[in-house]
């Protein structure tokens, strides 16, 4: 039974469950030629784990793959498994793991169309063989500049090859004033530029999140050169990078505007990677906005997921970000846009985890039938979720059941305080607690913290209205004034309604 396990969770199986069918069908090509692969063995032992095991569900037989690789004669549990036997599965398993990882190694390396071109030429020079490099060479420029993108990527490979042009040119030994090394030194700078920045954009936006601060001593010379340098700072990944890195250092709705802007006329300069990173980042501005209740960014995220949702953004990897997901179903149902969401769900749901699409399809329904203040069928909805492996949406399915208790508006004088609002309210309270959750990062503890305990403040004015208790609508609209101050928040927008609703009773 251990060997099983072993083998089902061994490094092999592994990579070879996360291929597809043309992978898998290309691997094989692979491990028939005898300039990859010497060893029968391991082509035998590939075609018995592809046909039988690659399902996770599928539990390895030992006795099988032995016989499959001809070190036993049957599969029969009746035979011995010997250590000679066992040293003979573990080494064509590991010969089959390393042919595997060079195949994967070829595969990526081929995806890059002037990086396989640059790789070439390195062997040519490498042979003294440079007869044939300026063609070559010439053919790898033409490509690069006949594509639209202008990524980091694209300069990266734009000082590889002015780097090759000037080795040919100091082979030639060319005196001449243009000898390429300008241009050398141009792309190599503009590269590192826009790698540079983009890692400082991962670095602040850590530390944002972290509430942590580090030196980064090279940063400010950056900064001070693209102030004065016109074209340097043009070039789309340093113009992005470094408007990205200005909003996460300072906040500022301008830089916000500007990133925004320039992005959506420069699509076609970016990989769909780099839009969805970017967009990702631009997205979790917009949220801190609306938490700050900037309303006005609740269009602005709109429009940002409309034009991720037309570019695939959030759909090129295996299954939809279940993050956005929920993300876009909130967005759309503040603004109130029924049938856009409709059609987004009902060509998105079918992309979600299948372990998980239970959950979410469950929750977009509670959501919608809760906007639609059908108020009994969103907590069937909602209690139909029977897990929830991320605190937040934990919390947010919490936030839900408050909302519908609260909405349902059946509390009364003699059940005020045994209404099963009060049990939520208290369980999240709870839960929020440092010691319940160490794992909770300070700023999200804040964000659901400020919601739980303002919402108690409305909650109880609500009880005082029921025990026909004095209150004012100047209490009210105090209460609705430090609404407004505080930040960040989660749910505004309903809060603000409760309190308006309170207004008009009192």
């Amino acid at each position: 039974m251990a060997q099983n396990i072993e083998l089902n969770d061994s490094k092999t199986l592994i990579l070879l469950r996360q291929l597809d069918k043309k992978e898998l069908k290309q691997l094989s090509l692979w491990l028939q030629s005898p300039v990859h692969n010497k060893s029968e063995k391991v082509i035998q032992l590939y075609e018995c784990l592809k046909s039988k095991y690659l399902k996770d569900s599928c539990a390895v037989n030992p006795y099988v793959l032995l016989k499959a690789i001809g070190v036993l004669q049957s599969a029969s549990r009746q035979n011995e498994i010997s250590p000679y036997h066992k040293k003979q599965l573990q080494q064509t398993m590991h010969l089959l793991n390393i042919q595997i990882q060079d195949f994967l190694m070829w595969q990526f390396i081929q995806t890059d169309n002037v990086k396989v071109m640059r790789r070439t030429m390195d062997a040519m020079f490498d042979k003294k063989i440079y007869t044939f490099i300026p063609a070559l060479l010439h053919k790898a420029k033409t490509d690069l500049m006949a594509s639209s993108i202008r990524d980091i990527t694209h300069y990266e490979h734009a000082f590889d090859l002015a780097e090759m042009d000037y080795f040919l040119q100091t082979i030639y030994e060319n005196r001449g004033l243009d000898s390429g090394l300008q241009l050398v030194m141009k792309n190599l700078r503009q590269a590192f530029l826009s790698k540079s920045l983009l890692y400082y954009c991962v670095a602040i936006n850590r530390e944002n999140i972290l509430k942590i601060k580090y030196k980064y001593p090279f940063l400010s010379y950056i900064e001070s050169y693209l102030e004065t340098s016109d074209a340097d700072a043009e070039i789309p990944p340093i113009r992005v990078y470094y408007s990205l890195l200005r909003l996460l250092e300072t906040g500022d709705t301008k830089n916000y505007y500007d990133l925004k802007n320039y992005l959506f006329t420069h699509l076609e300069c970016f990989e769909l990677t780099d839009i969805r990173y970017l967009f990702n980042f631009i997205s979790n501005y917009t949220i801190g906005k609306v938490r700050e209740g900037k309303r006005e960014f609740i269009q602005e995220r709109f429009d940002l997921f409309d034009k991720g949702i037309e570019l695939k953004c959030w759909s090129s990897g295996i299954y939809f970000s279940e993050h956005q997901f929920v993300h876009i179903v909130k967005t759309a149902l503040e603004l109130h846009k029924m049938d856009w969401l409709d059609t987004f769900f009902q060509t998105h749901k079918y992309l979600l985890n299948p372990d998980m699409k239970d959950v979410f399809v469950n929750y977009y329904y509670a959501l919608v039938n809760f906007h639609d203040k059908k108020f009994d069928e969103a907590q069937s909805y909602l209690g139909a979720i029977h897990t929830a492996e991320d605190f937040a949406y934990f919390i947010q399915f919490k936030i839900l059941y408050m909302k519908i208790y609260y909405d349902q508006n059946d509390m009364t004088f003699e059940n005020s305080e045994t209404h099963l609002i009060n049990y939520e309210m208290e369980a999240l309270r709870q839960y929020l607690l440092e010691g319940n959750n160490k794992n909770m990062a300070e700023t999200t503890r804040l964000l659901y913290n400020n919601f739980t305990n303002f919402f108690r403040r409305i909650l109880n004015r609500k009880k005082k209205i029921l025990h026909d208790e004095p209150i004012t609508k100047t209490d009210l609209q105090t209460l609705q004034d430090e609404l407004a101050e505080l930040a960040p928040l989660t749910e505004r927008s309903w809060l603000e309604e409760k309190i308006t609703e309170l207004t008009r009773q009192v």
